[in-house]
């Protein structure tokens, strides 16, 4: 089993001095520590996560500070933007890192985060494979015909050239079956979660995969999942899982867009508003009971490695640590040598 470190809903309250220090101290950390990729994800117009609206700028960054861990978005929201420019500025980025960048790709579900290219909420799945193709196809060198400021066709071509002749394409899918049978049979890795699905579940979905993958003349052996778990590991199993428990109430709470938009993008109307304060507070204790104990590496290094155990046999290959749901900077930090001794014994 592989780790890798992500960020997914620091806010500019949260973090003490630079808002990007914990992020690059920890990339640092994990270059150090043998860590196999870092991730930053694409963000909009909230105040947990919405300091993450650029992956690539902040790849950037880091690529000047590490040596050998993956670079990987975490995901790029395909649907908003044009593909030509996210292929230029992930070629950037992967001459900056000498070839460590990796891309995955979502749809997108916010309907704000849309505002960028409104016109694409409605078909976001079909542009967002539409978009992929583009950016694979200039990141081979190959050249696309677009219309020019002068009303003329034109064949574009991107600089600088890339270090990686192919780059490592992830498909950011959640508990839906057929996504991950699409990044099957395009030969694609895949990034998920257990936010809305067990694990069990998950492994019978990772099958599909498999068989996908076999079907469309990929080895389904080579094809990589890398599953999302938040993180928080010390001595004490139950001190650790109480000191996580209000930071992460406080995460659901203050993410309860998220929540919104994944139900809006489901075809319901489910609202935390219609909940009483009191009622609310019960609800979110009790999602919080549920991942720490089976959604995530909350507690004792022993304790956590019962989860890691079950997501090997499901299929995972790599656990992406979600590391800022709400800890103070120093905790996150102080609490990396656990999850690196977790590493360790496994």
């Amino acid at each position: 089993m592989e780790f890798g470190i992500m960020f997914f809903a620091s806010s500019e309250d949260s973090l003490s001095g630079n808002i990007y220090d914990l992020v690059k101290k920890c990339a640092v950390y994990g270059d150090e520590n043998n860590f196999s990729s870092i991730w930053v994800p694409e963000r909009h117009f909230t105040e947990f996560g919405g300091i993450f609206n650029n992956p690539a700028v902040l790849q950037a960054a880091l690529a000047s500070i590490t040596k050998r861990i993956r670079l990987n978005s975490g995901s790029v929201v395909m649907a908003l933007h044009d593909p030509i420019r996210v292929a230029e500025e992930w070629a950037m980025v992967d001459n900056l890192s000498n070839g460590r960048v990796g891309l995955s790709v979502a749809s997108g579900w916010n309907p704000d985060d849309f505002v960028f290219f409104s016109q694409n909420y409605k078909d976001k799945h079909k542009v967002m494979y539409e978009g992929i193709s583009t950016v694979k196809k200039l990141w081979r060198g190959e050249s696309i015909e677009r219309l020019s400021g002068n009303g003329k066709k034109v064949a574009v071509k991107i600089y600088p050239s890339t270090v990686q002749k192919e780059v490592p394409f992830y498909l950011t899918v959640s508990a839906n079956s057929e996504g991950f049978k699409n990044a099957g049979k395009l030969g694609f890795n895949i990034l998920t979660s257990v936010l809305d699905q067990t694990v069990e579940e998950l492994s019978e979905k990772i099958d599909l995969y498999r068989q996908a993958r076999r079907e469309n003349g990929f080895d389904p052996k080579t094809g990589k999942i890398t599953l999302m778990l938040h993180t928080f590991i010390g001595l004490d199993n139950e001190a650790i899982k109480e000191e996580a428990r209000k930071p992460y109430c406080n995460f659901l709470k203050r993410n309860k867009k998220l929540f919104e938009g994944m139900a809006y993008n489901r075809d319901s109307d489910f609202s935390l508003d219609s909940l009483s304060e009191e009622d609310l507070d019960d609800f979110l204790n009790f999602l919080y009971e549920r991942f720490a104990n089976t959604k995530g590496l909350i507690g004792s290094k022993e304790a956590c490695m019962d989860m890691v155990q079950k997501t090997e046999e499901a299929g995972v290959d790599e656990i992406a640590c979600l590391l800022d749901f709400g800890p103070s900077s120093d905790r996150i930090l102080e609490n990396l040598k656990y999850i690196t001794e977790l590493k360790q014994s496994c």
